[in-house]
């Protein structure tokens, strides 16, 4: 585990945030739970969520009742 000093990337306070330590891993916290990724692993990560939120967006304009997921 990285016990490093860590610094923001970016926070919401009511969902999480993200922080990277000085060894250069990147802690994403939401809630309760912090998953510890390398770089690049966070990079592929950030790219599998923009591909869902992509695919929920296209689902939500085709389906009646899901349009709140285009705001």
């Amino acid at each position: 585990m990285c016990t490093s000093d860590t610094y923001s990337l970016a926070e919401r306070k009511t969902l999480g945030g993200v922080s990277m330590c000085s060894c250069g891993t990147i802690h994403l916290t939401v809630g309760g739970i912090t998953i510890r990724l390398e770089p690049e692993a966070f990079g592929e990560m950030v790219r599998m969520c923009q591909d869902a939120a992509d695919r929920l967006m296209m689902h939500a304009e085709m389906t009646p009742g899901l349009s709140r997921l285009a705001n």
